[in-house]
């Protein structure tokens, strides 16, 4: 069986399942490339509109599997290369051009905490647990799941969950912006209802305001003004663009295509 798990559903929503629940589902070297491969497949397909994140087992991700470190990151170039494998995988879900959510229930920790603030929303069950213990792994947590972690919590959160390394509830998580909708049970069928919303609205909006809030929350550099006028023109020039104006004169709801 598939340790990472793909279903198409209707509206042009996509549910990812990590699927190795005897073990938290917290992955190895292959899985974090494999995800990321899958997400940079994504980012091309008309026809997905949202992807939803989720795991197997009523457990999210316990994040990378330790048991494999003696042999896949026992030298500075391996924990370099495995550094590397790590953030494209949550490089991959962050650039996605279609929205994505974080459907979370059980343990949500270390590199499964990174793989869920690379997501646009969270939604978490009340039995989730948050947690980073790199401080008590005697490692450094990586610049890019930092960073994904600042722009989500804040400075001051930031530093409480990197320095603490503590178990965070679920409801401490969300009073830190961790969590954005507290669910008491099933937050798959919460995370299915967002992005049936989402996918109805038009896809190269979405995508031109991701591109953007994407840059404008870096931080790092200066806005890349040809790639903001690149998705402003190419939603512009959109037949979806002149559909809905048309449907709004009409008073009707339009029907996106994503061109």
């Amino acid at each position: 069986m598939s340790e990472i798990q793909l279903a198409r559903e209707p509206g042009g929503v996509v549910v990812v399942t990590l699927n190795r629940p005897e073990r938290r589902n917290c992955l190895t070297l292959a899985l974090w490339r494999r995800l990321a491969e899958l997400y940079r497949s994504f980012a091309d397909d008309p026809e997905v509109r949202c992807v939803i994140l989720t795991g197997a087992g009523g457990q999210f991700c316990a994040g990378a599997d330790i048991s494999e470190f003696s042999t896949v990151r026992a030298t500075p170039e391996q924990a370099e290369a495995y550094a590397e494998a790590v953030d494209e995988a949550n490089d991959a879900m962050l650039k996605l051009p279609q929205p994505t959510i974080a459907a979370i229930a059980g343990y949500c920790v270390g590199g499964g905490c990174g793989l869920a603030v690379a997501n646009d929303f969270r939604i978490a069950e009340s039995n989730a647990i948050f947690s980073v213990p790199a401080a008590r792994l005697g490692i450094v947590y990586g610049v890019k799941e930092t960073r994904n972690l600042l722009n989500v919590v804040g400075l001051t959160n930031a530093k409480r969950i990197l320095f603490a390394a503590e178990r965070l509830p679920a409801g401490q998580a969300q009073e830190m912006g961790l969590v954005d909708e507290l669910v008491e049970i099933d937050a798959l069928a919460s995370a299915r209802e967002l992005a049936g919303r989402l996918a109805r609205n038009a896809p190269l909006s979405i995508a031109g305001a991701k591109a953007i809030l994407g840059q404008l929350s870096d931080g790092t550099k200066d806005l890349d003004q040809a790639v903001i006028e690149a998705v402003e023109r190419r939603a512009m020039e959109s037949e979806d663009y002149r559909k809905a104006v048309q449907a709004f004169v009409e008073k009707r709801q339009p029907h996106f295509q994503g061109r």
